[in-house]
């Protein structure tokens, strides 16, 4: 079935040479320029809108993959806590008066 659909769907050199001068014929020969005009400002506009779309549709998809592959990067060092450090305790022999009177 799809064998014979696809051979009624080829066309030979034959087959275009009819069709142009039955189109020929139908429209004239005046008017096909402008129609021919018509047809490829309209194919231009169709690519160019169908590009705007991809693009638009390309810079979205980028812009998703950026945000989800790259997270946000935490600082590269992380403050360490210290802890205060105690004087030692004395043992209550040596004052500051002593320390000068030990010379």
């Amino acid at each position: 079935m799809i064998l014979s659909t696809l051979l009624f769907l080829d066309f030979s050199g034959g087959e275009f040479l009819l069709i142009g001068v039955v189109f020929l014929m139908f429209f004239g020969s005046k008017s096909i320029p402008g129609m021919a005009r018509t047809l490829g400002k309209a194919v231009r506009d169709f690519k160019e809108a169908a590009g705007n779309v991809q693009r638009e549709i390309t810079d979205n998809i980028t812009i998703e993959e950026v945000k989800q592959v790259v997270p946000p990067t935490p600082p590269t060092t992380i403050p360490q806590q210290t802890t205060p450090q105690v004087p030692p305790q004395s043992d209550g022999n040596t004052t500051s008066e002593n320390v000068g009177e030990n010379k």
